[in-house]
């Protein structure tokens, strides 16, 4: 049976820049304003985040018009060094071509920290990284063939949508008790080298490390990766910080598995009127679990 956890729905970024973070966006990968809003007092309250409060909020689409991207306003956020904390790493995208766009990004608000390489788990994954303008880790990623063992989507335009959150966590059991506690959702431990991580953190640069794949529903996955040494943050102080802060999935029996003090219902935006939880993981990185719709699986495999 498919996992009750998933599709991921969106990711949200905090950004202290927020005309310069949509600008970069749509003009160098492929994402159109879908709607803007503001942050409402409920989601602010149940994240620990008041100050965010009536912030600007913009939902980015792809070019098949659907919205996974949230980017809010917040002119005080904290600037920080990726790579330096447990929590959110980066968010894997799936693109049609990578060379492509690593061509279109030398010169655009999109720090290039990895050219793109077919990846040591399989030659048919070839991915590139980036550091955005909110300081969001991204990987970006085409899958040329059906990889054994993994359910992975087919790019469906130029940058199509997230489809791998990818999580650092101190320890990758207690990260991966917190997803595989949800009903047919399973994870598979292995280890690999990370080389944009090897990298960037001056490790040796054939250091494999504790990883962890969890299938989700709609071809999409969540990786955990194990590094020792970074600071841990609370989950609400993430929230005062630029970058990713919030990771949004869809829940199958929602209502069975959620404690009803703890949900909210979405007052606007694209999943308005859906019911929500927020959650912190054992890396205090901060899990929106929404109410599971059929069609937010057809829309991301369509």
């Amino acid at each position: 049976m498919a996992s009750a956890l998933g599709p991921v729905l969106t990711s949200t970024l905090n950004t202290s820049d927020y005309e310069g973070c949509l600008s970069a966006w749509c003009n160098y990968l492929a994402q159109k304003i879908h709607l803007e809003t503001r942050l409402s007092s409920i989601e602010s309250e149940k994240w620990s985040a008041s100050h965010l409060t009536g912030s600007r909020v913009a939902w980015l689409e792809n070019d098949l018009g659907e919205p996974w991207l949230r980017i809010i306003e917040d002119p005080s956020a904290k600037s920080f060094e990726p790579f330096s904390s447990y929590g959110w790493l980066s968010l894997e995208i799936c693109v049609e071509d990578v060379d492509a766009i690593y061509r279109d990004l030398r010169d655009s608000p999109f720090k290039i920290i990895g050219p793109p390489a077919d990846l040591d788990v399989s030659p048919d994954i070839r991915a590139m990284q980036v550091v955005g303008p909110a300081k969001e880790i991204l990987y970006l990623t085409q899958i040329k063939a059906h990889v054994p063992g993994f359910e992975l989507p087919f790019a469906r335009c130029r940058v199509d949508r997230l489809f791998i959150p990818v999580l650092v966590a101190e320890n990758r059991e207690n990260a991966l008790n917190v997803y595989t506690s949800f009903p047919q959702t399973n994870g598979m431990p292995f280890e690999t080298k990370i080389t944009v991580l090897n990298r960037y953190l001056e490790f040796p640069a054939h250091q494999r490390h504790p990883v962890a794949t969890i299938q989700l529903s709609g071809e999409n996955l969540i990786e955990i990766d194990q590094v020792t040494g970074l600071e841990s943050i609370p989950g609400a102080t993430r929230l005062e910080r630029e970058g990713i802060t919030v990771m949004t999935f869809a829940l199958r029996d929602f209502f069975e598995l959620t404690d009803s003090s703890e949900r909210y219902i979405i007052p606007n935006g694209p999943f308005a009127g859906k019911g929500a939880v927020l959650l912190r993981g054992s890396s205090n990185e901060n899990i929106e679990l929404m109410e599971f719709d059929p069609l937010m699986e057809l829309e991301t495999r369509r």
